[in-house]
């Protein structure tokens, strides 16, 4: 699945369309394509996992979910789910799902919680954690998109590692300080992720994920299906504390 910063790093290759109008929007997702024909796109933004393409008074969002994909004047086989068409130029997307919504992003998304925009606020996330999330693992929590919005398997893995906490430790019995420090590696990680995939090396570069041994103490790694999310884990039992 892609996580935030791949969504990012699609909206910066698709900035070109920015301010253009487009001439026909067809696919077989379930959604009134007809409005938006003929309408400046005003702006391209996102929120997490999910392409924002914003109209004047409304926008789409694009989720790829686990398999979908994007190609940019360029066409598989298969019917595309969702496609903008600008003249001569086309945006595809397959096995995709989309939203419409009326209004702006920030009147749906809460911006606080993406670990790639500015406003992302690790107060206002903490509190999260420690107010309403105490009895939960942190591995799952960092899976939930309404308070990491943009986290995915490979940021929760690494950032967990680089800051020692196993990812099955109670959210509650974490001190604060290592919650704090842990949602800074959160952030540190997801932009080295997006830098890193301009060079597409972010899973040759990654500490542990899709490893066997951890690089510090050359211990095997645990490998298991964690959590209620149930997500493939590679946790190192010996430079990982639980925390319970």
């Amino acid at each position: 699945m892609p996580e935030g910063p791949s969504i990012l790093f699609l909206k910066n290759k698709l900035q070109r369309f920015k301010g253009k109008t487009v001439s026909e929007a067809s696919g077989y997702v379930e959604m009134d394509k007809s409005e938006i024909v003929n309408l400046k796109l005003i702006d391209i933004e996102t929120y997490g996992k999910n392409l924002l393409f914003v109209f004047k008074d409304f926008f789409v969002s694009v989720h790829l979910g686990l398999f979908g994909s994007m190609l940019v004047n360029k066409r598989k086989k298969v019917n595309a789910s969702f496609a903008l068409h600008f003249g001569e130029s086309e945006i595809n997307f397959y096995v995709a799902k989309t939203k419409f919504y009326k209004g702006k992003p920030n009147d749906h998304f809460n911006f606080k919680t993406d670990v790639l925009k500015p406003e992302f606020d690790e107060d206002f996330v903490l509190n999260e954690l420690q107010t309403n999330q105490g009895d939960k693992m942190i591995g799952d929590v960092l899976m939930d998109q309404n308070i990491f919005a943009g986290v995915g398997n490979i940021i929760r893995i690494e950032s967990l590692y680089h800051a020692k906490i196993h990812p099955d430790s109670l959210v509650k019995s974490i001190p604060e300080k290592k919650l704090i420090f842990l949602l800074k590696m959160v952030v540190d990680y997801s932009e080295e992720f997006l830098n890193l995939l301009k060079t597409d090396k972010v899973k040759e570069t990654a500490m542990i994920y899709g490893k066997m041994i951890c690089p510090k103490d050359k211990s095997e790694l645990f490998i298991e299906e964690l959590g209620k999310i149930k997500r493939k884990t590679y946790v190192c039992l010996k430079c990982q504390k639980l925390y319970k």
